[in-house]
């Protein structure tokens, strides 16, 4: 189910299913803290549960909204380091797997999704409209792929721009690949892209368990932000 925009009050949110399921809710407000008020989120709860489905997870969102929805009776699902990078500062040099890394197109979803599944726990992979979101979620995005030697489809990444903002929104290798400088090679392109595109800074997120991705975040010139991001669950 394709997400749907909607208000309630000063409210503006998205939401609609999470990763195809019929019972749980994907929310993602688009308006700042304030308009999340105690009437507009019973509002937008009378909604969802209009619509049929008995809880929800919100988007990873920050510290002045997790308030909001906490007061609400939201719990911490689960809280991600938010990091970001400076483009105007010298970037890592592509390395030479790089030269592998190709446009990806609708036709390469499938194995797109067979290495997202592989990589990510059951609760974060992505289906077709999951990855469809995550593409069109910034005015300007790319989906780069980088095959084996076998020809199959090892790693991914999704990538975007906004404004000044860049945003790594997604970057998965297979087991099988991982630690050979693929991961690597999908962060560097990314990040010379964005630059050319004339973005300032990048963004990305982790799961706080994937040590081995904020290693190579760090590793890549990426800092903390001042703050985490935490997404959040209600029953309805």
């Amino acid at each position: 189910m394709a997400l749907i925009r909607f208000s309630v009050g000063c409210a503006c949110v998205r939401a609609g299913s999470w990763r195809g399921r019929d019972d749980l809710a994907y929310l993602v407000p688009l308006t700042g803290a304030a308009t999340l008020t105690t009437s507009t989120l019973a509002g937008i709860r009378d909604r969802l549960r209009r619509d049929g489905f008995s809880e929800v997870v919100t988007a990873a969102v920050g510290p002045c909204q997790r308030d909001m929805f906490t007061a609400d009776g939201f719990t911490d699902h689960e809280q991600l380091h938010l990091l970001h990078r400076d483009l105007a500062t010298n970037l890592p040099v592509v390395p030479a797997q790089a030269n592998r890394i190709r446009r990806g197109t609708r036709r390469d979803y499938e194995e797109v999704l067979a290495v997202d599944h592989a990589t990510f726990d059951e609760f974060w992979q992505l289906d077709q409209e999951g990855l469809r979101e995550a593409i069109a979620a910034t005015p300007i995005s790319r989906l780069r792929i980088i095959r084996g030697d076998d020809s199959k489809i090892v790693g991914y990444s999704v990538s975007g721009r906004s404004g000044d903002n860049g945003y790594l929104q997604r970057l998965a290798v297979s087991g099988s690949a991982q630690g050979s400088g693929l991961g690597e090679g999908l962060v560097s392109d990314t990040l010379h892209w964005l630059r050319r595109r004339g973005a300032s800074v990048a963004w990305v997120n982790t799961q706080e368990a994937n040590a081995s991705a904020l290693r190579l975040y760090e590793r890549l010139g990426f800092k903390p932000a001042a703050h985490r991001l935490t997404v959040l669950h209600r029953y309805l």
